[in-house]
């Protein structure tokens, strides 16, 4: 799961690629990846997009979700440019655009394989993600 403000810069990008190889290397099978878009993000920079561009193309992707939170119609208008870019897109996995934590848990549970039992996890998993980011301070990138 990863936070997108917005905020992060390249080397931000840099941390959580190497990160994310490693839990790669741990999961031949691949990973799953859920991507918050908070209310408050703003368009990543150039050189951001670059980096995660080539973070999204060394990882062994099975599924990728954005949850883009929010009602607005800013949020609707992140939702639709995610779900133009995701139809334009080469992917090799699986990609979803949200607006649900636990719909968009659901999406991914069964792209990662595992049994039904984990597909009825989603909500425990949403609780436990909404309880996490609650209680953890917000990191400043300044």
């Amino acid at each position: 799961m990863v936070i997108d403000d917005g905020e992060g810069g390249v080397p931000d990008y840099l941390v959580a690629r190497r990160m994310l190889v490693a839990q790669g290397l741990r999961c031949p099978a691949g990973l799953g990846c859920l991507v918050i878009v908070p209310v408050d993000a703003k368009p990543p920079s150039e050189p951001v997009r670059k980096a995660l561009k080539v973070t999204l193309a060394v990882l062994p992707l099975r599924c990728m979700c954005w949850l883009v939170e929010g009602d607005g119609f800013q949020a609707a208008m992140v939702r639709g440019v995610l779900t133009g870019l995701r139809l334009v897109a080469s992917a090799s996995y699986a990609t979803h655009v949200s607006r649900d934590l636990e719909e968009a848990l659901r999406w991914m549970l069964p792209h990662l394989g595992g049994s039904a039992d984990r597909v009825d996890a989603a909500s425990r998993a949403a609780a436990t993600i909404v309880a996490k980011r609650t209680t953890r301070p917000r990191e400043s990138h300044a």
